[in-house]
């Protein structure tokens, strides 16, 4: 357990929520202590968030952090809350960490409606509903919508049983004592069934994580990992190129003479054909993510092979150069998935080790999970581009971090490095041939070292 690590962060803001003043900090707000609800709250929710923006940077580590304190506070909702909108102050913390001019939106909102005599419940709906536009409208990052969303979840959650649609006037605490009332059978049955389906998700959730990181059955058509007795490993970045991470890997690959391999999406490859040309130039494989990074598994035929075969067209009439390495996006396929790239004359990739890094974790937990995890012939994936669920808006400055430390941690146990398509090389002359071993040993092939 490291103190970068989103675990670590989220319980501390889980246990540091416990101390909000309908909770454990109750005592800190009765008459005598003179310390006002709203400062105590905001003081509880903005601690952990400052933290998690100091130690990890990333958007991610905000927002989970906001939402672990956010969960906290619900506890509020088995006493009679301070005030209005007590609840819901941690998101309105992170939202002013993720978008200050959204919070000042909404904010303004608010205060117009409020004035105008909208019940309590029905106003906080509506804000809800309006910070998702506003959040795409200002950013086009899917993690800001994510968390709007989760957040507009739980206000459904918390007012569906509350909505009272007669005017009230601004000072109305009619919202504050319905809190206490019994709610209705169907309302109950509804949170069940909420319930139900989070851990249905959670379930869906580990499934798919097993899918992508293991795989089921043989495998015989992928190319997942490479002689497992030899020390040379592969590098791999999925989504880019991308106009302010690319270039820098490429700065850190070329300083510390290491060949790697960069999947490319044809959008990109088309948007920034310099940086493609660059990274065939400086000797890296080059392969094909798809044109434009649509999930293939459950995707019809016509359009999984539009995907495949347009990105092939981009990224080869770029370098000039037909290229035979294709990595589904998210490690997801289908069997038409694996056909189509094999009709194109590309060997179907994925990985071995996940850095991770698509989760925006720090630069910390980037090098940890390779430096612990990394055995010979592993394929390591990184990302250069990409987002949670788009293309392009992630924050991958860790990852350029990182990879330096990497680079020379993974050196320093005795790995080669080498492009994927040198690994299967090397894989296919010592596959069965245990001979070949100590001479690829004494004279490793196609390393820059």
């Amino acid at each position: 357990m490291f103190p970068d690590s989103f675990l670590m962060l989220s319980a501390i803001a889980f246990l540091i929520g416990l101390l909000n003043s309908s909770a454990l900090g109750e005592r800190l707000c009765r008459p005598g202590f003179e310390l006002e609800p709203r400062i105590l709250d905001i003081s509880l929710a903005l601690v952990p968030i400052m933290a998690a923006r100091l130690g990890v940077g990333s958007g991610m580590s905000v927002v989970l952090t906001g939402f672990s304190s956010l969960m906290s506070f619900h506890l509020a909702h088995w006493l009679v809350p301070k005030y209005s909108l007590q609840r819901y102050v941690p998101a309105l913390v992170t939202l002013g960490f993720l978008s200050p001019l959204t919070l000042a939106l909404v904010g303004g909102l608010w205060w117009l409606l409020r004035r105008q005599g909208i019940p309590y419940s029905v106003l906080i709906v509506t804000i809800g509903f309006v910070s998702l536009p506003i959040l795409w409208f200002l950013h086009h990052r899917d993690l800001y919508v994510l968390f709007a969303l989760a957040w507009l979840i739980l206000i459904l959650y918390n007012e569906i049983p509350h909505l009272r649609w007669e005017r009230v006037s601004p000072t109305s605490a009619e919202h504050l004592t319905t809190e206490m009332e019994s709610l209705p059978r169907k309302v109950v049955v509804m949170r069940r069934c909420m319930s139900i389906s989070l851990i249905l998700l959670q379930a869906s959730f580990f499934f798919f994580n097993r899918y992508v990181y293991r795989g089921f059955g043989l495998q015989q058509e992928l190319f997942r990992v490479g002689n497992r007795d030899l020390p040379f490993i592969a590098l791999t970045f999925d989504d880019g190129p991308d106009p302010l991470y690319t270039p820098r890997i490429l700065d850190i690959l070329k300083e510390k003479e290491v060949s790697a391999t960069f999947f490319l999406l044809g959008k990109h490859a088309e948007q920034y054909p310099h940086i493609v040309r660059r990274i065939a130039e400086e000797g890296h494989d080059i392969g094909n993510h798809t044109y434009s990074h649509r999930n293939l598994y459950g995707l019809d035929e016509p359009s999984t092979w539009n995907e495949i075969a347009r990105a092939d067209t981009a990224i080869s009439d770029i370098i000039d150069t037909k290229i035979y390495l294709f990595r589904p996006p998210r490690g997801m396929y289908t069997q038409s998935t694996v056909k189509f790239a094999h009709e194109l004359q590309y060997t179907t990739v994925l990985w071995s080790i996940s850095s991770r890094d698509w989760a925006e974790i720090s630069s910390g937990n980037v090098e940890r999970n390779i430096l612990r995890n990394t055995k010979g012939g592993d394929i390591l994936l990184f990302h250069d581009s990409g987002s949670i669920i788009g293309t392009s808006g992630g924050y991958r400055y860790n990852t350029v971090n990182a990879l330096p430390i990497i680079i020379d941690g993974l050196r320093a146990k005795g790995f080669h490095f080498v492009t994927v398509n040198q690994l299967m090389i090397i894989a296919g002359l010592t596959e069965g041939d245990d001979e070949l071993l100590p001479d690829i040993l004494d004279n490793p092939p196609f390393t820059r070292e």
